[in-house]
């Protein structure tokens, strides 16, 4: 089978249908059935391999607007985990903070489409 459906082959199938009559007409929309759905399967195979080759979108906003964030909720969580005298709070609060920019530039923060 071809991968397009022609002009030419709708106009032939029409002219069997005009001189065969109804006893053909059930085996000819079969087979124009058929035709139809290979050719929309082909396309649509082929727009899932394009859109698979084309680049994700651009979220470098998300990743700016997730370091601005950051540092936003870092200074303040830094400030209270002074206050309170412990390292390891400032410790806990920052690699809490880069798992989760980590996680969002690595795998998280994409959109699939």
């Amino acid at each position: 089978m071809t991968d397009e459906l022609s002009r030419e082959e709708l106009t032939a199938a029409l002219g069997v249908l005009q001189e065969k009559g109804t006893e053909i007409e059930p085996a000819l929309v079969d087979s124009l059935a058929q035709k139809i759905d290979h050719v929309v399967e082909q396309r649509f195979r082929a727009e899932l391999a394009l859109r698979k080759h084309q680049k994700s979108p651009d979220n470098s906003g998300a990743r700016l607007a997730l370091a601005i964030v950051s540092l936003a909720l870092g200074i303040p969580l830094t400030a209270i985990a002074g206050e309170m005298g412990s390292l390891l709070g400032i410790v806990i609060a920052w690699v809490g903070i880069v798992i989760v920019n980590v996680a969002f530039n690595f795998g998280g923060g994409r959109t699939g489409r």
